[in-house]
């Protein structure tokens, strides 16, 4: 990654730190902040503003549902779906597309933490088909070949070495996009901060990705 997208991705982190954040003061201002719904619905909005910078014209992104004309089947909800052409319907605030109109499926979460990477703990055992995998194994079929899933969040949370983090991610999904890292005592007593932004340059690298779409 050239050092272009690398202090974009640092700055982009930053202003999306800070309307995320100022959506929290303002849920602490009333009920609202006692409600994940309300706060995740927010901020899927602030990263699909963020996506649509960076989408060349003739792409859209939208939330919606992808179907399978060979299959027959619909996907679960999709958080963002990057596609081209007319889709099957077009609603104000959801779309349905086929699949082979896709280049993408965003999954975009608030926060992430240990469970939703390696998977539920049970017994001292993780499961590691629990978590995101599952969420991502459900969707994945309907991406075309050339597909990518890619995950976002606002924040990562997690115990284990960054490697072990990254390893992981690139297991569960194509690209990922994590504004802020919470690193661990682990990683801090190494040298780390304890609050690290576009970590491992994947703000910096999704954007370059989005720019290079044809």
């Amino acid at each position: 990654m050239t050092e272009l997208y690398e202090r974009l991705g640092e700055a982009k982190c930053e202003e999306l730190a800070k309307k995320s954040w100022s959506l929290w003061h303002l849920l602490e201002l009333g009920e609202g902040r006692k409600s994940a719904q309300v706060g995740g619905v927010a901020r899927e909005g602030i990263a699909r503003d963020f996506i649509r910078e960076f989408l060349p014209p003739r792409f859209v992104l939208k939330p919606g549902l992808v179907f399978d004309d060979e299959a027959k089947k619909m996907s679960p909800q999709v958080d963002a779906i990057i596609y081209q052409g007319a889709p099957l319907l077009n609603l104000t605030d959801v779309v349905v597309v086929e699949k082979n109109q896709v280049r993408a499926i965003f999954e975009i979460k608030s926060f992430v933490d240990q469970q939703d990477i390696f998977g539920a703990k049970s017994g001292g055992i993780r499961n590691p088909d629990t978590g995101l995998v599952s969420a991502f194994r459900a969707r994945k079929a309907f991406l075309p070949a050339e597909g990518r899933y890619v995950l976002f969040t606002f924040e990562l949370w997690s115990s284990s070495p960054d490697n072990e983090v990254i390893d992981r991610l690139r297991q569960i999904c194509d690209l990922y996009a994590v504004v802020i890292r919470r690193e661990p005592s682990i990683e801090r007593k190494a040298g780390k901060d304890a609050r690290v932004t576009n970590f491992d340059g994947s703000i910096g690298k999704l954007i370059e990705w989005l720019r290079s779409l044809t």
